[in-house]
């Protein structure tokens, strides 16, 4: 069963003025390091940090919680298996939350989506249950 679904388009110029202008205070506020690290590797980075950033807000928007009740920017991080896939690690109040709200019986599983083009990124977040 879906329990929630969130989406976040971006316009990549955004995430390139907030660097301009705030550089590593922005970084280390959103990402974790291994999320700068990895990031900071790519020629065009702030198309890599739109794409995180735009997954972390719609993965609170498909758990109904915002960044509210114990969750932070931090606790999400956009990951690639070997193939190219996406998915979400979570840690501390997302992790936390996402157990909270999964029925008894139950496992979450979170797919996600991600696509860019020059100028703009879209993230799309589906969280569901399903039976043990």
């Amino acid at each position: 069963m879906i329990f929630g679904i969130g989406i976040d388009l971006l316009k990549v110029s955004r995430i390139k003025r907030i660097l301009n202008k705030y550089g590593k205070n922005f970084l280390r506020k959103v990402f974790t390091d291994i999320e700068i690290k990895k990031n900071n590797s790519f020629v065009h980075k702030e198309n890599k940090f739109a794409k995180s950033f735009a997954t972390k807000e719609a993965f609170v928007k498909a758990l109904g919680t915002g960044f509210r009740e114990g969750i932070s920017f931090k606790d999400i991080v956009l990951k690639n298996y070997n193939n190219g896939k996406p998915y979400l690690l979570l840690s501390d109040g997302a992790k936390k939350q996402l157990v909270k709200k999964t029925p008894e019986g139950y496992k979450s599983v979170i797919n996600v989506s991600v696509s860019d083009e020059a100028d703009y990124v879209v993230s799309n977040v589906i969280i569901s249950f399903q039976k043990k």
